[in-house]
Protein backbone atom coordinates (compact mmCIF):
# COMPACT_ATOMS: atom_id res chain seq x y z
CA UNK A 1 0.00 0.00 0.00
CA UNK A 2 1.45 3.42 -1.10
CA UNK A 3 1.87 6.32 1.55
CA UNK A 4 0.01 9.52 1.11
CA UNK A 5 2.45 12.29 -0.59
CA UNK A 6 4.13 14.41 2.39
CA UNK A 7 2.34 17.59 2.25
CA UNK A 8 5.12 19.56 3.53
CA UNK A 9 7.60 18.16 0.82
CA UNK A 10 4.72 18.47 -2.29
CA UNK A 11 5.10 21.97 -0.61
CA UNK A 12 8.34 22.36 -1.17
CA UNK A 13 8.65 21.44 -4.60
CA UNK A 14 5.97 23.32 -5.69
CA UNK A 15 7.39 26.55 -4.00
CA UNK A 16 10.81 25.03 -5.63
CA UNK A 17 8.90 25.13 -9.14
CA UNK A 18 7.48 28.62 -8.80
CA UNK A 19 11.33 29.64 -7.95
CA UNK A 20 12.49 28.40 -10.92
CA UNK A 21 9.45 29.46 -13.40
CA UNK A 22 9.63 32.89 -11.79
CA UNK A 23 13.19 33.08 -12.48
CA UNK A 24 12.99 31.85 -16.32
CA UNK A 25 10.39 34.72 -16.47
CA UNK A 26 12.67 37.26 -15.08
CA UNK A 27 15.60 36.20 -17.72
CA UNK A 28 12.93 36.20 -20.58
CA UNK A 29 11.59 39.76 -19.69
CA UNK A 30 14.97 41.07 -19.31
CA UNK A 31 15.83 39.63 -22.48
CA UNK A 32 12.87 40.90 -24.23
CA UNK A 33 13.74 44.32 -22.78
CA UNK A 34 17.22 44.27 -24.29
CA UNK A 35 18.92 43.89 -21.18
CA UNK A 36 20.41 40.88 -21.74
CA UNK A 37 23.50 41.87 -23.85
CA UNK A 38 24.46 43.83 -20.92
CA UNK A 39 23.99 41.24 -18.56
CA UNK A 40 26.09 38.87 -20.23
CA UNK A 41 28.41 41.76 -20.25
CA UNK A 42 28.45 42.63 -16.79
CA UNK A 43 28.68 38.70 -16.19
CA UNK A 44 31.73 38.23 -18.17
CA UNK A 45 33.53 41.51 -15.91
CA UNK A 46 32.73 39.47 -13.00
CA UNK A 47 34.18 36.35 -14.00
CA UNK A 48 37.77 37.87 -15.36
CA UNK A 49 37.42 39.89 -11.59
CA UNK A 50 37.18 36.79 -10.26
CA UNK A 51 39.19 33.86 -12.08
CA UNK A 52 40.95 35.38 -15.08
CA UNK A 53 40.94 34.40 -18.70
CA UNK A 54 42.03 30.74 -18.16
CA UNK A 55 38.49 29.63 -16.33
CA UNK A 56 36.68 32.04 -18.48
CA UNK A 57 33.49 30.28 -20.15
CA UNK A 58 30.47 31.38 -21.79
CA UNK A 59 28.21 28.66 -19.90
CA UNK A 60 29.23 30.48 -16.88
CA UNK A 61 28.59 33.69 -18.12
CA UNK A 62 24.94 32.56 -18.96
CA UNK A 63 24.26 30.68 -15.88
CA UNK A 64 25.04 33.87 -14.51
CA UNK A 65 22.38 36.03 -16.33
CA UNK A 66 20.02 33.07 -15.42
CA UNK A 67 19.48 32.20 -19.16
CA UNK A 68 20.55 29.01 -21.27
CA UNK A 69 23.53 28.44 -22.99
CA UNK A 70 22.23 28.99 -26.44
CA UNK A 71 20.68 32.79 -25.10
CA UNK A 72 24.05 34.71 -25.24
CA UNK A 73 24.53 33.34 -29.24
CA UNK A 74 21.80 35.93 -29.55
CA UNK A 75 24.01 38.67 -29.22
CA UNK A 76 27.50 37.23 -30.00
CA UNK A 77 29.19 34.93 -31.87
CA UNK A 78 31.40 33.49 -29.47
CA UNK A 79 33.45 34.02 -26.74
CA UNK A 80 35.87 36.54 -28.37
CA UNK A 81 33.27 38.53 -29.69
CA UNK A 82 32.09 39.23 -25.90
CA UNK A 83 35.68 39.21 -24.71
CA UNK A 84 35.50 42.52 -27.27
CA UNK A 85 32.37 43.70 -26.16
CA UNK A 86 33.85 44.08 -22.66
CA UNK A 87 37.26 45.55 -24.26
CA UNK A 88 35.08 48.31 -25.53
CA UNK A 89 33.54 48.82 -22.29
CA UNK A 90 37.15 49.39 -20.70
CA UNK A 91 38.21 51.45 -23.27
CA UNK A 92 35.21 53.78 -22.90
CA UNK A 93 35.75 53.62 -18.64
CA UNK A 94 39.48 54.49 -19.23
CA UNK A 95 38.56 58.21 -21.62
CA UNK A 96 35.93 58.78 -18.85
CA UNK A 97 38.98 57.83 -16.29
CA UNK A 98 41.42 60.32 -18.18
CA UNK A 99 38.77 63.16 -19.11
CA UNK A 100 38.16 63.60 -15.34
CA UNK A 101 41.67 63.21 -13.96
CA UNK A 102 42.08 66.70 -16.22
CA UNK A 103 38.62 68.26 -16.19
CA UNK A 104 39.66 70.70 -13.44
CA UNK A 105 42.64 72.13 -14.65
CA UNK A 106 43.99 73.71 -17.79
CA UNK A 107 47.64 73.73 -17.11
CA UNK A 108 49.64 71.71 -19.68
CA UNK A 109 51.99 70.52 -17.52
CA UNK A 110 49.93 69.18 -14.48
CA UNK A 111 47.42 67.72 -17.49
CA UNK A 112 50.43 65.61 -18.41
CA UNK A 113 51.17 64.37 -14.94
CA UNK A 114 47.42 63.60 -14.38
CA UNK A 115 47.31 61.73 -17.30
CA UNK A 116 50.15 59.79 -16.69
CA UNK A 117 48.97 58.21 -13.16
CA UNK A 118 45.51 57.82 -14.46
CA UNK A 119 46.69 55.66 -16.85
CA UNK A 120 48.46 53.88 -14.76
CA UNK A 121 46.00 54.37 -12.04
CA UNK A 122 43.33 52.56 -14.26
CA UNK A 123 45.12 49.55 -14.68
CA UNK A 124 45.30 49.14 -11.09
CA UNK A 125 41.83 49.56 -9.79
CA UNK A 126 40.85 47.09 -13.56
CA UNK A 127 43.51 44.98 -13.58
CA UNK A 128 41.24 42.30 -15.10
CA UNK A 129 39.92 44.51 -17.40
CA UNK A 130 43.25 46.45 -18.48
CA UNK A 131 44.12 42.93 -19.83
CA UNK A 132 40.95 42.21 -21.29
CA UNK A 133 41.53 45.32 -23.58
CA UNK A 134 44.56 44.43 -24.91
CA UNK A 135 43.92 41.02 -25.25
CA UNK A 136 40.93 41.39 -27.38
CA UNK A 137 39.85 42.97 -30.46
CA UNK A 138 37.14 45.54 -30.21
CA UNK A 139 34.47 46.18 -32.48
CA UNK A 140 34.46 48.84 -35.13
CA UNK A 141 33.79 51.62 -33.18
CA UNK A 142 36.68 54.02 -32.31
CA UNK A 143 36.56 53.74 -28.63
CA UNK A 144 40.53 52.58 -28.11
CA UNK A 145 41.48 55.72 -30.40
CA UNK A 146 39.26 57.78 -28.36
CA UNK A 147 41.46 57.03 -25.17
CA UNK A 148 44.69 58.38 -27.26
CA UNK A 149 43.46 61.34 -28.51
CA UNK A 150 42.94 62.76 -24.78
CA UNK A 151 46.71 62.41 -24.39
CA UNK A 152 47.18 63.73 -28.23
CA UNK A 153 45.84 67.13 -27.12
CA UNK A 154 47.33 66.97 -23.92
CA UNK A 155 51.06 66.47 -25.87
CA UNK A 156 49.88 69.24 -28.14
CA UNK A 157 49.19 71.86 -25.53
CA UNK A 158 52.79 70.50 -23.74
CA UNK A 159 54.37 71.08 -27.00
CA UNK A 160 52.59 74.85 -27.39
CA UNK A 161 53.53 75.67 -23.89
CA UNK A 162 57.55 74.62 -24.80
CA UNK A 163 56.71 71.70 -21.96
CA UNK A 164 58.40 69.03 -24.25
CA UNK A 165 60.38 69.14 -27.24
CA UNK A 166 58.58 70.77 -30.45
CA UNK A 167 60.01 67.72 -32.34
CA UNK A 168 59.31 64.71 -33.17
CA UNK A 169 55.54 65.02 -33.75
CA UNK A 170 52.84 65.40 -31.94
CA UNK A 171 51.16 61.60 -32.73
CA UNK A 172 54.83 60.22 -32.49
CA UNK A 173 55.67 62.29 -29.18
CA UNK A 174 52.00 60.67 -27.79
CA UNK A 175 52.56 57.39 -28.61
CA UNK A 176 55.90 57.46 -27.39
CA UNK A 177 54.67 58.41 -23.88
CA UNK A 178 51.40 55.93 -24.08
CA UNK A 179 54.24 53.17 -24.48
CA UNK A 180 56.23 54.14 -21.17
CA UNK A 181 52.93 54.91 -19.48
CA UNK A 182 51.56 50.97 -20.80
CA UNK A 183 54.63 49.41 -19.69
CA UNK A 184 54.51 50.56 -16.68
CA UNK A 185 51.16 49.69 -15.64
CA UNK A 186 52.07 46.34 -17.24
CA UNK A 187 55.19 46.31 -14.58
CA UNK A 188 53.67 47.24 -11.58
CA UNK A 189 50.91 44.91 -12.10
CA UNK A 190 53.28 41.94 -12.49
CA UNK A 191 55.47 43.68 -9.53
CA UNK A 192 58.93 42.75 -10.78
CA UNK A 193 59.52 46.43 -10.78
CA UNK A 194 59.89 46.58 -6.91
CA UNK A 195 63.40 44.77 -7.34
CA UNK A 196 64.75 47.68 -9.15
CA UNK A 197 64.00 50.40 -6.52
CA UNK A 198 60.64 50.99 -8.13
CA UNK A 199 58.23 51.05 -5.15
CA UNK A 200 56.46 53.87 -5.47
CA UNK A 201 52.79 53.75 -5.69
CA UNK A 202 51.22 53.22 -9.19
CA UNK A 203 50.24 56.93 -9.78
CA UNK A 204 53.83 58.35 -8.28
CA UNK A 205 55.51 55.94 -10.30
CA UNK A 206 53.71 57.46 -13.29
CA UNK A 207 54.09 60.73 -12.73
CA UNK A 208 57.60 60.47 -11.26
CA UNK A 209 58.87 58.32 -14.89
CA UNK A 210 57.37 61.60 -16.66
CA UNK A 211 59.00 64.26 -14.91
CA UNK A 212 62.06 62.22 -15.18
CA UNK A 213 61.92 62.12 -19.25
CA UNK A 214 60.80 65.44 -19.86
CA UNK A 215 62.55 67.32 -16.90
CA UNK A 216 58.80 68.53 -15.79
Amino acid sequence: MKSAPDARATSDVRVADAAGKEKKQVARATYHHGALRQALIDGAREILAERGHEQFSLNEVARRAGVSTAAPYRHFSGKDELLAAVAEQGYSTLVDSLKRAVADTADARERLLRLAGAYVRFAHEHPDLFVTMFRSQPGADPVGHDSFEVLLRAVVDAQAAALVPAKPSPELMARSLWATLHGLAVLSLRQPHQRFGMDEPPEDLATSTLSAIFGL
